[in-house]
């Protein structure tokens, strides 16, 4: 049995995963292949990225260059437009290719509808849009952030009128002036009022606006929302909606706001016990600090960053803000920071304190120095702890905690003994949770990705 003899289904989920250009050079193969590339599966989702659908041109001061050839587009929205169920734009350096591909979208569709064949993109379900707003203008090694607007905003606005029945919707970093986003989402929620599922509307504005749309979706789920487009009155609408899932995230574009009150989210909570909210900051180069919601029922808290430290006070606050509620609690990425050493300026106590009031705590992640005493005390803490992710390069092997008049003198001696090696914390660790543990290593951490869920 060769490649050649492979079954459809198999062959059909490793052409999906192929560019456009690998599935073009596959479908020469054999015969068998050529006909898989035009499975439905196959163009299911479909990824459109600055180097697709183009030909060279040359152009007089700048030399060649890869424009989209709009004859291209149609030849591949009228063999496989109607097949596609996720349509995703990714950051792209070339506006006009950007611009021209959402105006000949627009325009197929407006065809279709005239036509016999009715709305073409009957299966399409999920839309993304994420747009490039960190460029590098003349060669210059300083990024210039720019927001989208004009012609581009003009095509996607009239893309988003046409686009019907949509479950999944994601407008990342359009960075627009506050008059221009107002009516961003009218015609999504005109068009996708009922069958909305999940909204992510992130860095929309340079300027804190709420969009008091994201409460009129009837079956939304999960919203993830920058912080500067949420207010109180956007909190009590949430508060009456069959939202499970609210995720507040920020990046290094992310504008400066201020927070809901505590009231607030205190009101939503009664009107809706079983919303979850979660706390996510990212960006590799960002230094910001996440912007707490007092009294907001915060379940997750995520820093997927290399300049943020885990502080004492910071700790504290979320045992006191959210011990009841909170599930998952995670540092990712690799961190470009120095941590303090001794013990009384780290955050071993203040992460053991979290520990005991936190009866729902499953997943931690930990980047910052510790010891070998504190990751034996959080282990036989939490009881529910199934996910306990530590750098084997930031443990310190030491037991630098003082006789406590809870501890009795076998469970100290205990402590003392289990942490005088790796291996003996590993091992008793293992056997406190149930299951093989080990300390990771930097290269298994920095695969660790929390986002993804």
């Amino acid at each position: 049995m060769g490649w050649e003899s492979l079954p459809d289904i198999l062959l059909e989920e490793i052409m999906s995963m192929l560019s456009m250009r690998g599935r073009h050079l596959a479908s020469q193969v054999c015969q068998h292949w050529y006909q898989s590339i035009y499975a439905p599966r196959v163009w299911e989702t479909f990824i459109l990225r600055d180097d697709m659908l183009c030909r060279r041109k040359f152009m007089l001061y700048s030399g060649w260059q890869y424009h989209i050839s709009s004859y291209k587009v149609r030849l591949v929205l009228i063999n496989i437009g109607h097949y596609w169920k996720r349509l995703v734009i990714q950051p792209m350096n070339s506006f006009f290719n950007l611009y021209e591909f959402m105006c000949v979208l627009a325009l197929w569709i407006d065809m279709c509808k005239d036509s016999d064949v009715g709305y073409p993109l009957k299966r399409l379900r999920s839309f993304c849009f994420r747009f490039a707003c960190c460029q590098y203008v003349g060669g210059c090694q300083r990024e210039n952030i720019i927001g989208t607007g004009g012609q581009i905003l003009k095509a996607l606005l009239d893309l988003l009128e046409r686009l019907q029945d949509l479950e999944e919707l994601e407008l990342t970093h359009l960075l627009l002036d506050s008059h221009e986003a107002i009516d961003l989402l009218d015609h999504t929620l005109n068009n996708s009022a009922k069958t909305m599922r999940t909204l992510r509307v992130i860095d929309c504005t340079k300027a804190p606006l709420p969009f008091l749309h994201v409460g009129l979706f009837f079956n939304l789920q999960m919203l993830v929302i920058s912080p500067s487009h949420i207010d109180e009155d956007v909190v009590n609408l949430l508060g009456f909606t069959k939202i499970k899932t609210v995720v507040l995230y920020q990046d290094e574009y992310t504008c400066y706001c201020r927070r809901v009150s505590s009231r607030v989210w205190l009101d939503m909570r009664s009107n809706a016990p079983d919303l979850k909210v979660e706390l996510v900051l990212t960006g590799a180069a960002t230094k910001l600090e996440l912007l707490w919601q007092e009294r907001a029922p915060v379940s997750r808290i995520l820093y997927n960053t290399k300049y943020s430290l885990m502080k004492n006070e910071t700790v504290l606050f979320i045992s006191e803000q959210y011990s009841k509620t909170l599930e998952v609690y995670s540092y990712q990425m690799l961190p470009r920071v120095c941590f303090p050493k001794p013990f009384v300026e780290r955050s071993d106590a203040s992460l053991v304190l979290l520990a005991r009031n936190a009866p729902l705590l499953h997943t931690l992640v930990i980047r910052e120095r510790i010891s070998t005493a504190t990751l034996l005390i959080i282990s036989s803490t939490v009881k529910n702890l199934k996910y306990f992710c530590v750098r084997r390069n930031a443990v310190i092997l030491r037991c630098d905690w003082p006789p406590n008049p809870m501890w009795t003198p076998n469970f100290y001696n205990w402590l003392k003994e289990s942490s005088k090696s790796y291996e003996i914390t590993e091992r008793e660790i293992s056997k406190i949770m149930g299951k093989s543990w080990k300390m990771l290593s930097d290269k298994e951490f920095k695969c660790i990705n929390l986002l993804k869920t």
